[in-house]
């Protein structure tokens, strides 16, 4: 069987690559690709912030396939400029796939100038030797001090948040869609508010426009004041019943007060009534530790130097 590389074009590919990461997100209980959040965040929100055409950005992404049209593996990527590379594979294909060619996409399209150096970090998933092979085989060298954790709940217990401290009040960009108030929070969250790196009311815009985005299970905690200080939008991924958290965020001024824990419950809430069982964030942070959440997965940072 003949693989043929397709250059990705946005109209009849953003659906057809969702669907293939639904189809493929797990084998025997393990993430072998994203999930649709990222996906849909990436091509909507971060390529927006980072003021890329979707031209542009597009030429940063690569598909593989059978003559017939099915997709065998991409190389997606995140942030274009940041030197990050992601190796999505259908397990259809495992003895197929064409690692050495993605690697030379990914390191014609993808390698980023930071600190002075030209670099290129793929993540390769803790445990996948054939990839880790390759890679080092190429020069690759494996980051000792730094590694990526996707954690996980399943939905068995209850998620009824405690009261909230008083004034303050749970809401949805459903109930109030102020993509202003939206945007500062997450901007305060991230620390990058009044930066130059500071995300625009625009990105916002665009996210809404992204297909698996809800209103309605964007959640945010609202303070007396009336602004914006907490908040956890989950995406739904209803063929696999799964819940995705992505972004999670409290503006530092408001931090433990149990606010991050009511917006995650009432996420979480939202998304088991419409049929998840499962519940995954790319975190491994305590807070997520703290409500039940466990370690599921790893992916390891690799690196090489080029010159350029």
């Amino acid at each position: 069987m003949k693989i043929v590389f397709k250059p990705y074009s946005h109209n009849p590919d953003f659906l057809r690559i969702r669907d293939f990461l639904q189809e493929t997100y797990v084998v025997e209980g393990d993430l072998i690709n994203w999930t649709l959040e990222r996906w849909n965040y990436a091509a909507y929100f971060i390529r927006n912030m980072f003021e890329l055409s979707m031209d542009e950005w597009s030429k940063t992404i690569g598909i593989w396939e059978t003559e017939d049209g099915e997709i065998v593996s991409l190389i997606l990527n995140e942030a274009v400029g940041r030197g990050e590379t992601f190796f999505q594979v259908n397990p259809k294909y495992l003895n197929m796939i064409p690692y050495r060619e993605m690697f030379e996409f990914a390191e014609e399209k993808l390698i980023a100038e930071i600190d002075g150096k030209f670099l290129l970090r793929p993540r390769i998933s803790e445990g996948d030797s054939v990839l880790e092979k390759i890679a080092e085989e190429r020069g690759y060298i494996k980051r000792e001090d730094v590694k990526e954790t996707t954690s996980s709940i399943k939905l068995d217990k209850d998620f009824s948040y405690p009261e909230l401290l008083e004034d303050y009040k749970i809401m949805t960009m459903a109930e109030d869609n102020d993509i202003i108030k939206r945007t500062k929070a997450f901007a305060r969250a991230f620390g990058n508010w009044g930066t130059e790196n500071e995300v625009q009311p625009s990105s916002y815009e665009s996210l809404q426009k992204s297909p698996d985005y809800r209103k309605e299970l964007d959640v945010y905690v609202v303070a007396p004041d009336n602004e914006i200080v907490s908040f956890c939008l989950v995406w739904f991924d209803d063929k696999n019943k799964i819940g995705i958290l992505e972004p999670v965020g409290t503006d530092p001024d408001h931090r433990r007060k149990g606010l991050a824990k009511a917006s995650n419950y009432e996420a979480i809430k939202r998304v088991k009534e419409m049929g998840a069982e499962k519940i995954f964030v790319g975190d491994g942070q305590q807070f997520y530790l703290s409500i039940g959440f466990q370690h599921h997965q790893y992916n390891n940072i690799w690196e090489r130097k080029f010159e350029k």
